[in-house]
């Protein structure tokens, strides 16, 4: 018997797990009907109750530990990733694809970054996360929609990917790169797209001063040479690290780049970030309206706030 675990449960394993399968107890021979599948879902560890396709709306009887779900009957190749021979959980891809049929635009923009990130989140490191090889792409994310069409909620996720970026190695850094690229009538500050942990290459005289010939940053926009870097523990940084982030400055400062530095008191509150954002456009040679940002004023501190300062946990 085969169980197929999908959205919010697998979205929860792509999000938090670390590389490594998870427990689970092989069902082949079991002939339990759903009683197997509750049994098997027990060995898993994720929140109850677990999500679990079954193919027909009379199988789906809720218990404590799973909650059944149909799908529709044309699904795009790669829906689902075989973790054993019995144990199929729904791709990232098509994670995605089920999120948008309950999350607004601006968190289906936020959970693609997160899925297309160049780290996972791991309670028993330091910072509570560690890098690792992204799980998919933008690219990945967005073909998967083409050939998804027709199916519930293809039309606000093939929307929403539009303003996702790769490779954010923080919470921060996804935030940020949300909040930055989402339109200004969509609650966000209209900013075009950047490129994230980047290797920007220095001129002769940035390379010499720095003793390498890239400098990777967390945020670029290239073509307009303007860089972002975030710290979020800048005051407690000792002479050495400060010394090295003045030199990285100097370079790409030598290398024709302006260089906007983000702390954690940059964005205390709605007004900082606003002003961090709008300094951001004016680099960017970008004009900023004043009727249209206090039009849409009330939405932008919505989803902001929202994605900023969380009062409640995520909803997946």
């Amino acid at each position: 018997m085969i169980t197929r675990i999908v959205y919010p449960s697998a979205l929860e394993y792509w999000l938090k797990e670390k590389g490594i399968p998870y427990q689970y107890w092989n069902t082949g021979n079991n002939k339990a009907g759903r009683a197997g599948i509750s049994e098997t879902v027990k060995q898993l560890t994720f929140t109850h109750p677990v999500h679990v396709a079954v193919p027909r709306k009379t199988n789906r009887h809720n218990t404590t530990i799973t909650t059944f779900h149909t799908l529709p009957k044309h699904l795009p190749r790669n829906s689902f990733i075989r973790i054993t021979d019995s144990l199929l959980i729904s791709s990232p891809e098509m994670c995605f694809l089920q999120a948008a049929l309950v999350l607004p635009l601006y968190m289906l923009v936020k959970l693609a970054c997160e899925l297309c990130a160049i780290y996972v989140l791991d309670p028993y490191e330091e910072y509570g996360q560690r890098n690792r090889e992204p799980i998919t792409t933008v690219s990945n994310i967005g073909e998967y929609l083409q050939n998804a069409k027709g199916i519930s909620g293809v039309q606000l996720a093939s929307q929403a990917i539009q303003y996702a970026s790769d490779r954010a190695n923080s919470p921060m850094e996804v935030n940020l790169a949300t909040i930055a690229v989402l339109p200004i009538s969509s609650g966000g500050f209209g900013i075009e797209k950047m490129l994230l942990n980047y290797d920007v290459p220095l001129t002769e005289a940035g390379a010499a001063h720095l003793g390498r010939n890239v400098c990777c940053c967390d945020m670029v926009w290239l073509e307009k040479k303007v860089v972002l870097e975030y710290d979020s523990n800048l005051s407690h940084l000792n002479r050495i690290q400060h010394a090295k982030d003045k030199a990285r400055t100097t370079a790409l400062s030598l290398s024709g780049y302006k260089v906007i530095s983000v702390t954690a008191e940059n964005l205390r509150n709605y007004r900082k970030i606003e002003d961090l954002f709008l300094m951001i456009r004016h680099a960017l040679g970008m004009r900023t309206h004043k009727d249209r940002m206090e039009k849409y004023f009330d939405k932008r501190t919505h989803v902001v706030n929202s994605i900023m300062f969380p009062a409640v946990k995520k909803p997946w």
